[in-house]
């Protein structure tokens, strides 16, 4: 495991490859991560965790969208 996602496994309670998939998100300079599987509006590096299903939209999303 990349030891920056390693650092997010036991502080912040995430699973492997949530944390991968977080770190990979930051490295790559993302600034949003669309996903149900971690803590809506949770931030980590730049990268904001959105949950695309929960209503309202969140307003990052919603200007992404165009809305």
């Amino acid at each position: 495991m990349n030891p920056a996602a390693g650092n997010l496994v036991v502080p912040h309670q995430l699973a492997g490859w949530d944390a991968l998939v977080l770190n990979v998100s930051a490295e790559g300079g993302a600034r949003l991560l669309l996903t149900e599987d971690l803590h809506h509006g949770f931030s980590w590096r730049g990268v904001r965790v959105v949950n695309p299903l929960i209503e309202p939209q969140d307003s990052p999303l919603r200007q992404l969208l165009g809305g």
